[in-house]
């Protein structure tokens, strides 16, 4: 991460297009706002386009607006999101995800930096930075496009290979809200995250939303059995750490009947009863 960093660094107010790449939830859109937050350009708008969920046929109108009367619904001109951003930023989130067609019409504008409104026949200047971003594989792509918005390329890492992210990220996530338990914490660090950051997002707020008592506990993160003998391994659990986590944990699956906990656990009830008085468990 201070490698992308400090890329990114050196060409923040430089005028050449930016492409970042890396898996779905790493948080490509957040940097591309970061990076427009802190350039020399912060002062104008930032326009999010998301090139994976605006429909074909809706594209055009989309970027480049519109005239009145150009269709039947258009009363009024519409300003497309290429003229909003003005001399700020556009952020193509996804253009792996344009088909062909519409890659040339994109290409077209990046090359001439101008376009005209559907419609018109007046040429409107195109002078934002274009900062783009893809998940998938990008061979696919068109070559020019892909040669006109990768003058600089930054890769995000995958959370698993930042391992030590992960805990600054999910108290950041819980806000003050609550506190991690180191049980807990073992087990966020032992997790692979194929979501990444916007898995482990996620699961904090589950966490502090569904989680009992003032900190985060193992039991109330969405997380694998597997994961949870892995953590406690990690963590070094002592086994009143690990008897605890895991009745608490047989507990909220049984939604506190402790009959049927006792039964999972292969204990008596009053036994379970003396163990929970024991760990504090409610």
């Amino acid at each position: 991460m201070r490698n992308l960093l400090a890329t990114v660094e050196k060409v923040l107010d430089h005028d050449v297009p930016l492409l970042i790449r890396g898996e779905s939830g790493t948080g490509k859109d957040r940097l591309a706002e970061a990076i427009h937050a802190i350039s020399a350009r912060r002062a104008e708008p930032f326009v999010h386009v998301d090139c994976a969920t605006i429909p074909a046929d809706l594209f055009e109108s989309e970027l480049f607006g519109y005239e009145r009367g150009t269709f039947t619904d258009a009363v009024t001109r519409r300003i497309g999101r290429l003229e909003q951003a003005k001399s700020g930023s556009v952020y193509f989130d996804n253009i792996d995800a344009l088909p062909d067609t519409l890659q040339a019409k994109l290409l077209r504008v990046l090359q001439d930096r101008r376009f005209t409104r559907l419609g018109g026949n007046q040429n409107v200047d195109f002078t934002a930075r274009v900062i783009a971003s893809a998940s998938g594989d990008i061979s696919a792509m068109r070559p020019d496009l892909l040669y006109r918005i990768n003058v600089v390329t930054v890769t995000v890492p995958p959370l698993r290979e930042r391992r030590e992210d992960i805990l600054p990220l999910a108290r950041e996530f819980a806000d003050k809200r609550k506190t991690i338990e180191s049980s807990a914490a073992a087990l966020l660090v032992s997790h692979a995250w194929p979501g990444n950051v916007r898995e482990l997002r996620n699961a904090v707020e589950r966490a502090i939303l569904t989680g009992e008592g003032e900190s985060i506990a193992p039991d109330a993160l969405p997380l694998s059995d597997a994961e949870f003998v892995t953590a406690a391994a990690l963590g070094h659990w002592t086994l009143d750490e690990l008897e605890k986590n895991y009745i608490r944990a047989v507990l909220r699956e049984t939604r506190s009947n402790y009959s049927k906990t006792a039964e999972i656990l292969g204990i008596n009830r009053k036994t379970l009863l003396e163990k929970r008085r024991k760990y504090g468990l409610t």
